[in-house]
């Protein structure tokens, strides 16, 4: 790549559009006459289903665009679900009686928020289908394509293992609705994820391949490619036309396009045409992780393939390997912020995974079309099938065996935002360092640039104070004084590492537990972060507590009122009784703060002046 690509009209108008919705674009509210207005509410309703559903348990998911609400016109999306219906598809228009409801979002800091997620698809509603009265087929293209999509999921799963089944579905067509909980995890920590989202890849295959095969019989440049530009397009529209899909089928058309022509259009101006066209249509796109990890790995793999080669000199199995290596490399050093701030976890298996988890993806994704082509002449179905059975369960074993290596799985925190912009700038310069004759000099320069923004993180002040919800009262995270502290383990254990990693901690300094009853230990069942300190009331500890008190390996030290602990008060309990404290008769403690106070049964919170309640 030219390094005047960079001084180019669009690319910069593409970075100042980007930056501008970062900056200023907020999370989209409902219109006036959204049936979000109207909720809660359970009516007979009319919708015409706009996603493919995602079948989990028997149960389907899927979006809808509402056309009545008890028999007059409305408007408005809704999210579905629907226990044990008949098969729905894609362009259907479905009449049932519902429940609609407001998207809940997680009132826990660090926490997925549904709704949030929902309103940046313009998803204001979510819904139960309790009756369907009606199913209407439509004779538009995307009920033809539902069928299609539904034929070849359905070969299957009537023919192989659920997980098979769910691999191979989502290798394919990006469905992976019903992969079991071990198996995805799995995916998570072997770094395979990506290859149960249909994406560039496939939209690349689904091309060369009917490009190959056109060029056999057609000939003729123009007349090949307009086919396969074809047939691509008809899988991003089975797979779903999601952005990753998209991005790469307008990029293919990019590249094509200039093939034709003779010109090297460059597949990076490719790739932000495609982000630009999905970002104009859907500016909330930016802020969706798939949209951000699609974008973020193919431009550096982009980077690297246009301004590093490897010399020719090397074995072509050894150079072809190598060239696999580094691009899966560069896709992981790309994502690596995402995945801290978003899963907080990465995994380092993910270089040597995909060495040989991508060729036998590719391999797969091929076969599971044969395998429903096979379908239609059953004299070649048994053999295909045998293959496809044996090629998934080398590709579950390879999976499961990379999530099991040591550093598959290692837990981050969530990284300031300086951090990450400091990252990308060292990353950017190493990925563009070839197209400068002064290396050294523009490395020093990114290197202290980077170095400038990272010095900047010192400035942004922690969250002082972060109050959880528990299934029965409140909980509370103080950092302060570069410690940090916890009032409370009543809540789940999940929840609470969340909470933590999204603060930028692995650990917790000082517990404090105000109550020796067991609910009072709950976090600590599938708490697997450091904690250092652990106080608790005086007493017996109850003997199914002390196992989960050893698992910690934290000091534990019993405490009276009256008494400071890593800089936290203890004072004999109190609740709030009427805007007033009242005594607490039994041994429960309250702990105060220089922000913070909490009530003995953690019921309430108060800080900064404000209360709350649970």
């Amino acid at each position: 790549m030219h390094p005047s690509f960079y001084k180019r009209p669009f690319f910069l108008i593409f970075v100042l559009y980007t930056l501008f919705l970062s900056l200023f674009l907020k999370v989209p509210k409902p219109k006036q006459d959204d049936i979000f207005y109207k909720l809660p509410i359970r009516a007979k309703v009319s919708a015409y289903i706009n996603s493919y559903p995602r079948l989990k348990s028997n149960k389907q998911f899927f979006n809808a665009d509402i056309l009545t609400l008890n028999g007059k016109e409305q408007k408005g999306k809704v999210y579905l679900s629907c226990q044990d219906c008949v098969e729905l598809q894609r362009g259907q228009i479905i009449a049932f009686e519902g429940d609609f409801f407001i998207p809940g979002n997680s009132e826990n800091y660090g926490s997925f928020e549904w709704g949030k997620y929902l309103a940046r698809k313009h998803i204001f509603t979510q819904g139960n289908v309790v009756k369907i009265e009606k199913v209407e087929n439509s004779k538009g293209l995307w009920f033809y394509l539902a069928q299609i999509r539904t034929s070849i999921l359905n070969v299957f799963r009537e023919n192989l293992p659920s997980s098979s089944a769910a691999i191979l579905s989502g290798i394919t067509l990006g469905e992976k609705g019903d992969i079991p909980d071990t198996l995805y995890t799995a995916f998570q920590d072997s770094g395979a994820m990506h290859l149960l989202v249909a994406s560039g890849g496939n939209v690349g295959f689904v091309t060369l391949i009917v490009y190959f095969l056109c060029s056999l019989f057609f000939g003729g440049r123009k007349r090949t490619a307009f086919i396969a530009l074809t047939a691509a397009l008809l899988y991003t529209l089975i797979a779903g036309a999601d952005a990753p899909l998209l991005r790469a089928y307008l990029m293919t058309v990019a590249g094509i396009l200039g093939f034709i022509l003779g010109r090297k259009s460059g597949i990076m101006q490719g790739l932000l045409l495609a982000a630009f066209f999905i970002l104009i249509v859907n500016p909330q796109s930016l802020f969706e992780a798939g949209f951000q990890m699609s974008f973020l790995a193919t431009c550096a793999i982009i980077l690297f393939t246009s301004n590093f080669k490897l010399s020719y000199k090397i074995h072509p199995l050894a150079r072809w390997c190598l060239e696999l290596f580094f691009i899966s490399l560069c896709a992981q050093l790309a994502l690596l912020p995402v995945f801290t701030n978003y899963f907080y976890k990465i995994s380092f298996s993910a270089v040597l995974s995909n060495l040989l988890l991508v060729p036998l993806s590719a391999v797969l994704m091929g076969g599971g079309f044969l395998l429903w082509l096979a379908s239609f002449v059953k004299f070649i179905f048994g053999p295909v099938l045998f293959t496809i059975k044996f090629l998934l369960f080398c590709f579950e074993y390879l999976v499961n065996f990379f999530a099991a290596l040591p550093f598959s799985n290692i837990t981050m925190p969530a990284l300031k935002p300086t951090t990450i912009i400091a990252y990308y700038i060292l990353l950017f310069s190493l990925l563009n360092l070839p197209l400068f004759k002064k290396k050294l000099k523009i490395f020093c320069v990114a290197f202290f640039l980077s170095a400038l923004v990272f010095s900047g993180g010192i400035f942004i002040k922690p969250r002082e104070v972060t109050v959880l919800k528990g299934r029965y009262n409140l909980n509370v995270i103080l950092r302060e004084n570069n410690q940090t502290k916890m009032l409370g383990a009543s809540i789940s254990g999940s929840v609470a590492k969340k909470a933590l990693l999204a603060l930028g901690t692995k650990e917790i300094d000082c517990l404090f537990v105000n109550s020796l009853s067991r609910s009072y230990f709950y976090m600590l069942k599938d708490f697997n972060l450091k904690i250092k300190n652990i106080y608790l009331p005086y007493g017996e500890i109850p003997t199914e507590i002390e196992p989960l008190l050893r698992n910690t390996k934290a000091q534990i030290t019993q405490i009276f009122p009256n008494q400071n602990y890593c800089g936290v008060t203890v004072e004999s309990g109190w609740v709030l009784i009427s805007g007033k404290k009242e005594p607490r008769v039994n041994n429960n403690l309250s702990f105060k703060a220089d922000k913070v106070s909490s009530s003995a049964n953690l019921k309430t919170i108060k800080t900064d002046g404000n209360i709350i309640n649970f």
